[in-house]
């Protein structure tokens, strides 16, 4: 949960709310594949997209910074929620006006991939859910994967991806790999994105991950 403390919103300038340096306090007990590195990554993407789209690249910052804080008292599953909860009463303090605080607040509700309830309608949601996206595919996301794995006691290994069971029996626990997490979404995330700058990145990155899962199936198997 996020406190209030003696540099509150409410007694810092607008331009130290929203600097990166202030923000990073606000996800001191983020896990290690929903970091401040991750969210640094994700709105230097989010401002590189929306520059390319004609997106306003403020909004697009100021959801990005704030799209993942670990202020949820239920885990990941409504963490949207609580983040845009938070970035509404945040960002009005810090001054911003209310057309954009209601942007970013959409942004934030509509960037979660299993949450497909609530869709990006804006150009700067899309932008998020772009940037956010592309962070979970590529090296990167390979990365991610077996920390968020590690983190959980997950194995690392258990089936080749073409011998994962349907949607409907995936594995739970430690029997659900990051080679699983390959099959029912990172694999899938390509065919979401919205805008043509981020398809661009995309296929690279989709390219690499899926050579990489390819190798490791290979591997685990004996079969290289």
């Amino acid at each position: 949960m996020v406190a209030a403390t003696e540099d509150s919103p409410c007694q810092l300038s607008a331009s130290e709310n929203l600097s990166a340096a202030n923000i990073r306090r606000l996800y001191s007990s983020g896990d290690a594949a929903h970091d401040f590195d991750h969210v640094l990554r994700v709105t230097r993407l989010g401002i590189r997209i929306a520059q390319a789209e004609g997106a306003d690249a403020a909004v697009v910052r100021a959801a990005a910074l704030l799209h993942d804080l670990p202020i949820s008292q239920t885990g990941r599953t409504d963490h949207h929620l609580a983040a845009a909860g938070f970035a509404a009463d945040y960002l009005r303090a810090a001054g911003m006006d209310a057309p954009r605080i209601e942007n970013v607040v959409h942004c934030i509700q509509a960037h979660r991939y299993r949450d497909r309830s609530l869709q990006p309608q804006t150009l700067e949601a899309k932008c998020l859910y772009d940037a956010d996206k592309l962070d979970s595919i590529g090296a990167i996301g390979v990365a991610r994967a077996f920390a968020h794995a590690g983190n959980y006691g997950s194995r690392l290994w258990n089936q080749p991806a073409d011998e994962a069971p349907p949607d409907h029996a995936q594995p739970e626990g430690p029997e659900y790999t990051p080679v699983h997490e390959y099959v029912y979404k990172l694999r899938r995330i390509l065919a979401t994105l919205y805008t043509p700058s981020a398809r661009e990145i995309g296929k690279r990155r989709h390219s690499f991950m899926t050579r990489f899962y390819e190798q490791l199936d290979a591997e685990m198997t004996g079969r290289l």
